[in-house]
């Protein structure tokens, strides 16, 4: 009987161990998500899309710690369609910050597509493109493991880590992890030609140009970018930022929404935070695709707006 037991234990701890390992690397290295959802409560956050997801907040920390000591950003920026402001979006917010917070420091990064929704829905928040992804689905944002994630919305294997360690990918162009901090960190190991990068940024020119044509601006994303300042302002320092990207891309997002910085201006003036459009400088920043920085542009920029904060009344 005794040695029916042990062997029943035996067979049952062999695959527990190995998915757990499977569980435990898989936080360690997985998507650029899991980590925003398996961190502990923030003081300071980056906010936006993913043209912010890889915002540096240590060089941002270093800069504005004269003035804001305590606060030590952490990056919780996803994508244009996981992270558009609204309520979903608000409600992670407010269980990511750890509610006795009180001088944080707090980068609202927006762009049109952040704030739009499409013309073939009413602008309801039933209706809203994130609401079947993880930033809604995510009930648990500072667990870890984080269980609920990995089971209801991490797209690969379980295994996925485990089996890359024992077959390593051999044609990988970027090497892409996930700091402590949040920052979503690239490492590139492999470029396309200059002819291929030129064809491929035409590409995602001419993506952006057909997304923001199916979209429109919601007074509702817009109602709840106001309510997710006015929420943030309780626990810091905030301030609005339209990050810098290439001058082809600039022109097609002004194309289609000419008066966007005259709306975010009104909602910065409403809220009496300040609201900075890098675009209106002249910069010599470099993008991997004309509107994610590269990583030397990406540590300039964390470093500027660092400087800018600190400047700010």
């Amino acid at each position: 009987m005794k040695k029916s037991l042990y062997r029943l234990l035996l067979f049952a701890a062999l695959p527990l161990f190995f998915i757990g390992y499977a569980v435990y690397i898989t936080g360690k290295n997985t998507d650029d998500f899991y980590k925003r959802f398996s961190s502990p409560q923030q003081n300071s956050l980056i906010l936006g899309s993913s043209r912010a997801a890889s915002m540096n907040p240590e060089i941002i920390d270093q800069v504005i710690r004269k003035k804001y000591p305590e606060a030590r950003l952490y990056d919780y920026a996803f994508t244009w369609a996981h992270s558009p402001y609204g309520p979903k979006y608000l409600e992670s917010i407010e269980k990511k910050v750890e509610p006795h917070t009180k001088n944080g420091a707090f980068i609202v990064t927006v762009e049109p597509t952040a704030l739009m929704v499409s013309r073939k829905s009413p602008d309801s928040p039933e209706y809203f493109i994130e609401n079947d992804k993880s930033v809604a689905k995510t009930s648990h944002v500072a667990v870890n493991p984080n269980l609920e994630y990995l089971l209801e919305s991490f797209d690969f294997s379980i295994t996925k880590e485990l089996n890359k360690k024992i077959m390593p990918d051999k044609n990988q162009m970027v090497e892409v992890s996930v700091l402590d901090n949040g920052q979503v960190q690239g490492k590139v190991i492999k470029r396309f030609s200059p002819e291929k990068r030129k064809a491929v940024n035409k590409e995602k020119m001419d993506e952006l140009k057909n997304r923001i044509a199916g979209l429109t601006m919601s007074p509702i994303r817009l109602q709840y970018l106001a309510k997710t300042v006015a929420f943030l302002k309780k626990h810091g320092k905030v301030v609005l930022v339209r990050m810098p990207v290439s001058k082809t891309a600039y022109a097609i997002e002004n194309s289609f929404i000419p008066d966007f910085d005259k709306i975010i201006t009104g909602i910065s003036q409403a809220e009496k935070v300040p609201y900075i459009n890098y675009n209106a400088f002249s910069n010599r920043y470099e993008w991997i695709d004309e509107v994610h920085l590269e990583p030397e542009s990406m540590d300039k920029f964390s470093w500027q707006i660092g400087k800018d904060i600190i400047n700010l009344k």
